[in-house]
């Protein structure tokens, strides 16, 4: 498991790795936090944060190696948008408790895009889509497991339930369509 996360599908310099790091975690740790304070997104705030910290959770995997930041960009995003209160503000509590299973969802999409793309060389879309599936699936069970164990408000069940199904399998396409721009435009530059 940990040899899968140490190779990245180009091999870059410790410049562009240090300026891909900081990219990356600026996507998934500030845009969660700060893009909807700062400009008001409306109802398309999920979607298009949650379309940045896929695209950025997917980057993680596809150019860069190593555990540690592997395991930063699985939890870094979660932990910024409770702290923002941004996403969830009127259900901070319930977000709180999902921390777990987007967690695990978030590292079972990095893992895979690394170890199917990556390490295997799979073709891109069935990755995404595999991914795409077992990190909405694992999510989704998790708010499953939490609703069945905690009285949550109607409202707050409807929303959460959407945000953590429909709405996880809709961000998670959108940022592996993002990345799979990179990712065309890198094999153009490559065989110049």
């Amino acid at each position: 498991m940990i040899e899968v996360l140490r190779k990245q599908l180009v091999d870059t310099k410790k410049a562009m790795d240090i300026i891909i790091t900081i990219l990356v975690v600026i996507g998934a740790c500030l845009v969660p936090t700060f893009l909807a304070k700062i400009i008001p997104l409306g109802k398309y705030q999920q979607i298009i944060v949650g379309t940045i910290v896929n695209a950025s959770l997917i980057a993680v995997a596809l150019y860069t190696k190593g555990g540690i930041k592997t395991l930063a960009m699985t939890t870094l995003p979660s932990v910024s948008t409770i702290l923002g209160g941004v996403l969830f503000s009127n259900m901070t509590l319930y977000s709180r408790l999902m921390i777990p299973a987007i967690w695990l969802g978030n590292f079972a999409f990095i893992y895979l895009f690394k170890a199917l793309y990556v390490n295997k060389k799979l073709n891109y879309i069935i990755t995404a889509a595999l991914a795409i599936i077992v990190k909405a699936g694992i999510i989704y069970s998790g708010f499953l497991i939490m609703s069945s164990l905690v009285a949550i408000p109607e409202m707050a069940k409807n929303t959460l339930s959407t945000s953590m199904g429909v709405t996880q399998l809709i961000t998670a396409t959108l940022g592996s369509v993002v990345i799979l721009t990179s990712v065309i435009g890198l094999k153009k530059v490559n065989n110049k």
